[in-house]
This record gives structure tokens, C-alpha cells and sequence, in this order.
């Protein structure tokens, strides 16, 4: 079974590049849980456990079905990220579950794709210092990853290079 978890700074590209990855390797995908329950980005910590502890709950039903390749339209790094960007810490819960992450394979999306409105985007011009932090955070917990830039057809070709 191959995991693929897609992480980066917003409009990056993540779901698009989940989506297409799912379905050129015959994969599952698992879209990220916040768009569904967020209406604006007008939140506060406890809706962020909330969206925390839904979406791992819906990893976790994914892998119970042993799908041949999973792919993430975000994960527990992403959320790691943003507790600590929006709160200035994290709960103790989600480092316990990262430690216990594994067997993972990280795309890191470059933000070197044309910003696109969307009314919970809320880093419009600081994508390129959350791509940093994303790449310290994945190298913190010990993740290899591998950093998807390119437009179009290219990044998605980079992609799946990437994962096979």
C-alpha cells in the first residue's frame, strides 16, 4: 500500500494535484475535511480540533480498506502548521499522532502557481515563507518529501515521477 500526503502553503495547487494523482494511478483520494466544515475563516481553536480530529478519523477509515495507493489532499503536518500560525502552538495530541506517522510519502507544493481567491484563504502573500516552514516541519518530524513546482501537465508529471 503506497501513502501519498500533498502539503504546502494555500493555493498551491494541493487539491487539484490530489485529485489528478488519484485518478492517473488508480488511487483513493482523500479530500481535505476544513472545506467542508468551514465557511469562513472566521474559527477559533476548538473548530480546529474539531477539523483535526475528523480528517484523521477519515484517514484512518481510508487505510483500514488497504487501498492500493491513498493519496491526501492534506494531513496531520498541514494541521500541525497551521495550529502553530494561527494559535502560536500545538496541542499535544496532534505532535503524538505526527511520531506516530509513518510510511508516508510527502509532495511539497511550490507557490509558484497564480494566487486564486477563496474566502477561507488566508496567506495570500506569505506563501513563500510557509513553504520554508513546511520544510522545516517535515524535516523536524523526520519526513522525506519532495518539492512539486511546475504549471499544468508538467506538475503533475513531476508528480507521479516523484511517487513511482
Amino acid at each position: 500500500m503506497k501513502i501519498i500526503s500533498i502539503v504546502g502553503p494555500e493555493s498551491t495547487g494541493k487539491t487539484t494535484l490530489a485529485r489528478d494523482m488519484a485518478r492517473c494511478l488508480g488511487g483513493v483520494w482523500l479530500p481535505e475535511y476544513a472545506r467542508e466544515f468551514l465557511e469562513t475563516p472566521d474559527y477559533d481553536a476548538h473548530d480546529l480540533k474539531a477539523i483535526t480530529m475528523e480528517q484523521w478519523e477519515r484517514e484512518r477509515s481510508v487505510l483500514l480498506a488497504c487501498p492500493r495507493v491513498t493519496i491526501f489532499d492534506t494531513d496531520l503536518v498541514v494541521i500541525k502548521i497551521w495550529w502553530n500560525e494561527r494559535f502560536g502552538c500545538v496541542p499535544e495530541f496532534v505532535d503524538e499522532r505526527l511520531a506516530n506517522q509513518r510510511n508516508r510519502q510527502y509532495l511539497l507544493t511550490a507557490p509558484d502557481l497564480e494566487w486564486e481567491y477563496d474566502p477561507l484563504r488566508e496567506s495570500r502573500d506569505d506563501r513563500d515563507r510557509l513553504l520554508e516552514v513546511y520544510k522545516e516541519t517535515l524535516r523536524s518530524l523526520g519526513f522525506e518529501f519532495t518539492v512539486i513546482s511546475g504549471q499544468g501537465s508538467s506538475r503533475l508529471s513531476k508528480a507521479i515521477a516523484a511517487v513511482r
